[in-house]
């Protein structure tokens, strides 16, 4: 894989595990949306600049960006890093952090479930 094709699946792999659409980031980056898909597809060259910008928004080093390897990357990149730590060292990095941010989804929604209940409840309680 080249340069262009690493730094393109890291860019799509890093915007999925933070839950940023590509609008989000085309915008952080002061580009069009269909100019960022390119280089998520891997069909522009990123340029210097660019490749900085990336790395604070995924709070890495343009170097992660361009090489091999996900474990530096992933380590730094994610906005809230979770407790969730009981996951089998089997798990990659990769697996581990897109776990990670499920548990967070469910454990949200769950809480707004919570607070539904709550709100019918008491609806509920006031008409009789």
């Amino acid at each position: 894989m080249n340069i262009t094709e690493i730094c393109a699946k890291k860019l799509k792999t890093l915007r999925e595990i933070n839950d940023y659409t590509q609008a989000y980031v085309a915008n952080q980056l002061d580009i069009s949306q269909n100019a960022y898909s390119l280089l998520e597809k891997g069909a522009t060259k990123i340029t210097l600049e660019r490749l900085e910008e990336l790395a604070v928004l995924y709070k890495t080093t343009p170097q992660d960006l361009i090489t091999e390897g996900y474990d530096s990357v992933l380590s730094q990149s994610r906005q809230d890093p979770g407790g969730h730590t009981n996951f089998p060292p089997a798990l990659s990095v990769l697996e581990k952090k897109m776990y990670e941010q499920t548990i967070s989804r469910l454990e949200s929604n769950i809480e707004r479930l919570y607070e539904m209940i709550g709100q019918i409840t008491s609806k509920i309680s006031v008409s009789q």
